[in-house]
């Protein structure tokens, strides 16, 4: 009960932390230590774990909605597939036509890859869509930088990077980068695989595949009353299809995250107490006495606030989150260091009391006695 209590004043005195990580059991010091840890990095946590494959047009569609749409429809009239199949050991792949795809999409870029292009109604093209069972990241980076400019003097091409989305469905991964016309930055992006699709899935004829009013509607179908209905029932499906493609990365993605996190955080703790230890290692320090694991242990007890404020601080400013324990437990073993640490802040009256030097003067002469 009475560790308990110094844990609460811990939280905001200085002189509970000193006390508790010098005079309180040390297993109560990890505990501390290792409870601070982890509560600095849920917010990272939740927040990774939070995102979805789909996230990326949250804001904005960029028009993919119309162009997949377009792409799906006209992919369903040519008898394209891309179908998820199911290895023995358990792994998944897209199996598809090569040679129907390159037959129906005769358009290639600079690598020879061929390619769905959907056009807007002035003409322009908005999206890519590319079918690379080989799919690299040199692969993507090439067809990222595949726009092409001509010399008008001496009519050499060179390419450059371009600003048309695109979409790649390779046999293990696929992959959507959105731009905006005139811009080379890409403003979305998804990086997903077939992990956690089932077995036989087909993908274009489940995102074609839509409930309008009990009943089943597709482009075989549809009529011009339940066409809108239809439409936003395909991009529905489609961003679901965002979300299933993105689970596994975005475990894997979670976990590493915040692993680095916590060992960063543990790492920038036990730093904090070294320089505690170095802090008071004056020749005139009154707390030059304490050990080096007392100024570990006093380290671990000045994290517990810290940790609390940046879990709460890390929900409200969640783009600083990362940061948040580091900043904060920085200034509370600095504010320990210097306020209650310091030589001044314990001196006993012994220590201030300066030494009296006494001065031999030359001795008077004596005064002549009245005759």
């Amino acid at each position: 009960m009475k560790s308990f209590k110094v844990i609460l004043r811990s939280l905001i005195k200085n002189d509970a932390t000193v006390e508790g990580g010098r005079h309180h059991p040390w297993w109560i010091a990890l505990i501390l230590f290792f409870v601070s840890a982890v509560l600095s990095i849920i917010p990272i946590f939740v927040q990774t774990i939070s995102k979805n494959g789909s996230d990326f047009v949250a804001n904005a569609t960029r028009n993919l909605d119309t162009s997949l749409f377009s792409f799906i429809e006209d992919a369903q009239k040519s008898d394209i597939s891309f179908v998820v199949k199911e290895l023995e050991d358990g792994s998944k792949y897209l199996e598809s036509d090569t040679a129907k795809w390159d037959a129906t999409y005769v358009t290639t870029n600079k690598d020879g890859y061929h390619c769905y292009q959907h056009k807007t109604a002035d003409n322009q093209i908005d999206l890519d869509v590319f079918y690379v069972p080989d799919l690299t990241n040199a692969v993507i980076t090439s067809i990222a930088s595949d726009a092409p400019v001509t010399n008008e003097e001496t009519g050499e091409v060179t390419y450059t990077k371009r600003d048309t989305s695109f979409m790649i469905f390779g046999k293990r991964e696929m992959v959507v980068i959105l731009y905006v016309k005139g811009n080379t930055s890409a403003v979305g992006s998804l990086y997903g695989d077939y992990k956690n699709l089932d077995a036989d899935y087909d993908i274009l004829s489940s995102l074609a595949t839509v409930t309008v009013e009990d009943q089943t509607v597709t482009f075989d179908n549809v009529t011009p009353t339940t066409f809108q209905a239809f439409k936003e029932g395909v991009w529905k499906n489609a961003k679901a299809f965002f979300d299933k493609a993105y689970l596994y990365n975005k475990g894997q993605l979670t976990w590493r995250t915040t692993l680095l996190m916590f060992g960063i955080n543990v790492v920038l703790v036990l730093f904090m107490g070294l320089m505690i230890f170095i802090l008071t290692r004056g020749k005139a320090n009154p707390f030059r006495i304490y050990t080096f694991m007392e100024c570990q242990f006093i380290a671990y007890w000045a994290s517990l606030s810290p940790a609390i404020l940046s879990l709460i601080l890390g929900f409200v400013f969640s783009s600083f989150a990362q940061m948040m324990f580091a900043l904060l437990v920085g200034v509370r073993v600095m504010w320990l260091s210097m306020k209650t640490l310091r030589p001044e802040y314990s001196a006993t009256p012994q220590q201030n009391t300066k030494k009296v030097v006494k001065t031999v003067e030359a001795k008077e002469s004596k005064p002549n006695k009245k005759k």
